[in-house]
């Protein structure tokens, strides 16, 4: 009977000992359910909400140079001018890119000189091997003519043409191109223009 008795009591003794396990300590606390629309708290951030600010489309990074046969309007110069222009182009989505251009101009003959740094983006119809692009620039332009002040000041133009070896990250272009210079005489160049992006 005292033995039946002492088993029963050791019985008891760990019975009771593993509820206390079970129960958490006061320094166990569990964080407190929020709402998802709710912000984060310094130390509840989880990883997803600690990159969602960086992840971005990454864009497709070329240089492009070309060059081709121009004429001015209102240059004074009936000449052809030789246009060689220089640019950068980020393809932020598979239809559009940013573009940052410098443009310079000689004639063949006489006097002249066209210059002018602009922002664009061009419209890519086609997501093929051979796409039509054509797009709008805007920026600061300075043109030299012959026995009237040099004109400088704002600049606006457009293009239009033909991209070539889409898919590749080395490409080919041909364009046609405008720009005008909104100071003094208002003066205008045009032209082609042939380039590689690379």
């Amino acid at each position: 009977m005292f033995i039946l008795h002492v088993l029963l009591s050791l019985l008891m003794l760990g019975t009771a000992a593993h509820a206390e396990e079970d129960v958490s300590s006061p320094d166990e606390v569990l964080p407190a359910y929020r709402e998802p629309s709710q912000e984060p708290r310094v130390g509840e951030i989880t990883p997803e909400q600690q990159q969602r600010v960086h992840t971005r489309v990454q864009t497709l990074s070329l240089t492009s140079l070309s060059f081709g046969p121009s004429w001015g309007k209102d240059m004074q110069n009936r000449n052809m001018f030789y246009a060689l222009h220089l640019g950068h182009h980020w393809e932020a989505t598979t239809n559009a890119e940013i573009r940052l251009n410098l443009d310079a101009a000689i004639p063949s003959k006489g006097d002249g000189l066209w210059l002018a740094g602009t922002v664009g983006a061009g419209w890519l119809v086609s997501t093929e091997n051979f796409s039509p692009v054509v797009g709008a620039e805007f920026g600061f332009g300075y043109a030299h003519i012959t026995q009237i002040s040099d004109p400088s000041g704002f600049v606006f133009g457009g293009f239009a043409g033909l991209r070539l070896f889409r898919t590749a990250t080395t490409q080919m272009s041909v364009e046609g191109f405008f720009q005008a210079l909104m100071d003094g005489n208002k003066p205008v160049l045009s032209g082609v223009r042939v380039g590689v992006l690379f």
